[in-house]
């Protein structure tokens, strides 16, 4: 397991790169990393920064020195599990393509998690569009379980998938 440690000014989890050779760091994402997730990463980066700045959402950026290689958010209004309540959602997970089979989006998972756990959160949940393998088998072998519940995605409906953070 990869040494961790957080620096409290940018809450950064520096994590060593599968190969070793490379250092991908994980922290929350500032506003002036936004035009270099969008060039890396197309997407609404702006709004889930605006989101996180009101305290909705955690949106973290994995580093790989000053080029971003993923992106994650952790959603505090949560979704309803049967038997639990709201449980914290981790969602937005995206890794550039080419970078993809490294292990980066794992330490984005551990790393949303790792918030959760520092808020008190016991479990998180992932929703995972069900024709989505890669992300199935990825979120199955970080000990994430179907609950045979089903939400809303992009393309219709996806698996609810939920960890305990013990």
């Amino acid at each position: 397991m990869a040494v961790r440690t957080v620096d409290e000014a940018r809450h950064t989890v520096p994590v060593d790169n599968e190969s070793g050779v490379e250092r991908v760091k994980v922290r929350d994402v500032m506003p002036a990393d936004v035009p270099l997730l969008e060039r890396a990463l197309p997407g609404d980066h702006a709004r889930q920064l605006a989101n996180a700045a009101a305290g909705r959402r955690t949106f973290l950026a994995a580093w790989d020195g000053e080029e971003p290689v993923g992106t994650a958010v952790v959603r505090w209004t949560g979704l309803p599990v049967d038997g639990r309540g709201p449980v914290a959602e981790i969602g937005s997970l995206e890794v550039v393509p080419t970078r993809r089979g490294e292990g980066i989006g794992s330490r984005l998972v551990a790393a949303a998690e790792q918030r959760v756990r520092e808020r008190g959160g016991t479990a998180a949940a992932i929703v995972v569009a069900g024709d989505n393998r890669d992300a199935c088998r990825l979120y199955e072998r970080l000990g994430y379980r179907g609950t045979g519940a089903r939400r809303a995605v992009a393309d219709g409906a996806g698996l609810l998938l939920v960890r305990e953070l013990g």
